[in-house]
């Protein structure tokens, strides 16, 4: 009733007839016999008003002790079973809707799966299960914090709604991962054709902290029932076919087949002995000289990991370094080489090798953690190595996509690490993102040295990198040096340093050569 939304108090009415409170409303009352109204506001345990509990009298009269307490008890009941009803229903939602995203939950998915397979299986249906994954989505909550995270994905779940048919059914799993049935997808053309549907509905640009952002995803597709029969087996083949979307390039999606399966498997097992190798320190560093063109002198070396198994045999390290990045094993995994690779470079200098300096390979999410100078201080304090003879080695896109970057390569350079861009000019090379580091080497990729001897063109990329990196003030280092002809190339284009099998394949034995 209307003054109830006023007072939200007890409100006694002697005489329906006469109260100004049922002026307006009192046709509809009287016809029906109710001359007096007593009510009690319904409340919950936590004392918000869920509605009022009424008592009716065909006589005006107001409650006696007994009433009035009968009516305080009556509400409170009615409050009870209110909230209760209220809680049941509050956590069957949550049980089975993803409160961010509105969608559909992990338990409501597993539900629903199995009773559309359990359909489809007495219709002889065939059906597809797509299984979503955004790119890069762990940089956005790092970077930007899980709250814009959290607006992140509202506006994914927009997108993605804007092209669900009736026939499709997504859920959230949990993070940036979404699976959609699709209903109608029964085989690989129309798989695909609702999967870049998807995909394009994802990399819909959109605006993150006010910056214009487009965001990627990639997609596994597996279908009923050739690549599953229960719930479990499906969701198992479409993210095994994720990885291989990802794997691929990101941005994609990617068909499950049988050899994903062994894929999937060897993956799970790099994971569950890497983490052992690295905790019992099991892993091996390979070190191939670094040879200065001019006086044919070995100046320093790369470190390599190398990690053999007894059972997986040797793991290549492209493999085991992007799953510790993959698993959150990086940082311990670092550690472990610029600890053993900086006390061996001591220990050559003790043994009378000269002062030799040694190069690691650092991964670019160090540089989004707070913990890599605080570790490169210790391993330099811990080791005794000289700052000028380690080397930290880094990929060029650190440089130039990420500014924030600028003030760790800065702090680096104020304890007096040398700094080296790796594989330049094999990914977004921008002489421009440069200017704004203190770089001590450049170091140019395999990838054109290959064609040094037959390819004039690569002959004018190589020199100009060199004459570049030279009026930047950093020194040239060549990698993958397998041909005399390479080196007099290099020689007469200004090239500084030179690497490769020509010299010596990555050893556990420190091998200096003239040549």
């Amino acid at each position: 009733m209307r003054h109830l939304n006023l007072y939200w108090l007890r409100v006694l009415v002697e005489d329906i007839n006469s109260d100004p409170k049922w002026a307006d409303i009192k046709h509809v009352a009287l016809p029906f016999g109710m001359r007096s109204c007593w009510s009690e506001p319904i409340k919950s345990s936590t004392g918000k008003v869920l509605g009022a509990f009424g008592m009716y009298y065909n006589h005006p009269a107001l409650p006696t002790q007994d009433e009035s307490d009968d009516l305080t008890s009556a509400a409170m009941l009615a409050g009870i079973l209110m909230d209760r009803d209220h809680n049941q229903k509050r956590i069957q939602e949550l049980a089975f809707k993803d409160p961010l995203t509105g969608f559909a939950s992990r338990a409501s998915l597993y539900i629903d799966l199995d009773a559309f397979i359990a359909h489809s299986a007495a219709n002889n249906q065939r059906f597809s299960l797509l299984y979503l994954d955004l790119d890069n989505f762990k940089d956005i909550n790092d970077s930007l914090g899980h709250d814009i995270g959290d607006l992140h994905l509202q506006t994914i779940a927009t997108q993605l709604e804007s092209v669900c048919l009736s026939s499709h059914f997504i859920a959230r799993l949990g993070g940036d991962e979404f699976c959609i049935v699709a209903k109608e997808a029964s085989d690989t053309v129309l798989a695909s054709e609702i999967a870049t549907r998807y995909l394009n509905a994802v990399s819909t640009p959109c605006y993150l902290s006010g910056r214009k952002h487009t965001q990627t995803s990639s997609i596994g597709i597996a279908f009923y029932p050739q690549d599953g029969t229960d719930s479990q087996s499906l969701l198992k083949a479409a993210d095994t076919a994720l990885y291989t979307a990802k794997d691929h390039g990101k941005n994609q999606y990617a068909f499950y087949s049988k050899a994903l399966t062994k894929q999937a498997e060897y993956r799970l097992k790099v994971e569950q002995y890497l983490r052992e190798a690295i905790e019992n320190q099991s892993l091996s560093l390979a070190y191939q000289p670094q040879i200065e063109l001019r006086t044919g002198l070995c100046v320093g070396v790369e470190a390599l990991s190398r990690w053999y198994h007894p059972e997986l045999g040797q793991v290549s390290p492209i493999d085991f370094i992007s799953t510790a990045e993959r698993i959150g094993m990086i940082q311990p995994l670092t550690e472990l080489v610029l600890k053993t690779a900086c006390t061996q470079a001591v220990n050559w200098q003790l043994q009378g090798l000269g002062s030799m300096r040694v190069a690691i390979n650092i991964s670019p999410n160090h540089f989004l953690d707070p913990d890599f100078i605080p570790l490169i201080k210790r391993v330099i304090t811990d080791t005794g190595i000289q700052a000028s003879n380690l080397e930290l080695e880094v990929i060029e896109t650190v440089a130039q996509t990420e500014h924030k970057n600028l003030p760790v390569f800065a702090e680096l350079k104020e304890l007096g690490v040398l700094l080296a861009i790796d594989d330049f000019g094999t990914g977004y090379s921008s002489f421009a993102s440069l200017k704004h580091l203190k770089l001590d080497c450049i170091k140019i990729d395999k990838y054109f040295i290959d064609d040094l001897l037959t390819d004039n063109k690569t002959q004018l990329l190589v020199g100009s990198i060199i004459e570049m990196a030279h009026n930047l003030g950093c020194s040239v280092i060549a990698e993958g040096i397998e041909a005399l002809g390479q080196v007099e190339i290099l020689k007469r284009l200004g090239c500084d340093i030179v690497q490769g099998y020509l010299f010596c394949e990555p050893t556990s034995l420190m091998v200096l050569q003239h040549y």
